[in-house]
């Protein structure tokens, strides 16, 4: 009896794909887990990218012409509401004073917040810093958070531009 012959066949990427919070969260863990606070900075990191890429593909797809910057960070913030992070909401949006502050409503981490007792928001920190700084092209970083870890009701994210 001959070999039976595999025959190749073409494979699709899907255009999304589908995790798991906890599946997510998994592997930021074993991010951090496995480099410390250098895999923090890499979550971090791996959100700002994302978050740039997304506002460009969010303002490429509007009509964006005489728009505020402020229209445009609500109309990118609420496209990234529907990806299921969080329901996010913003609070403050000051980029002449350098300041920004989003609210996340529904947040899908906040029961590993909750559990770990630390935040668990390195990659949201990153996205919606990656999404001002596509926007102003100014950088912008993390300044301090509401987190349900400490015990606050909610989460938020507040960003300062650097100087």
């Amino acid at each position: 009896m001959g070999k039976k012959k595999m025959t190749s066949e073409r494979t699709v990427i899907p255009e999304n794909l589908v995790l798991t919070s906890g599946s997510f969260l998994n592997l930021l863990n074993t991010l951090v887990n496995t480099f410390g606070s250098a895999g923090e900075s890499m979550i971090y990191q791996m959100g700002h990218e994302n978050g740039m890429v997304f506002c460009r593909e969010v303002v490429s797809k509007i009509n964006n012409e005489g728009e505020s910057l402020e229209n445009l960070f609500e109309m990118v913030i609420n496209s990234a509401s529907q990806i299921g992070w969080a329901n996010m909401v913003v609070e403050e949006f000051n980029p002449q004073n350098g300041k920004i502050k989003v609210v996340l409503q529904d947040n899908s981490f906040k029961q590993f917040c909750l559990r770990l007792n630390m935040p668990q928001c390195f990659f949201l920190r990153g996205y919606i810093s990656g999404i001002i700084k596509e926007l102003t092209n100014v950088d912008y970083q993390f300044s301090r958070s509401e987190c349900y870890a400490h015990g606050d009701e909610h989460c938020s994210i507040r960003l300062v531009a650097e100087d």
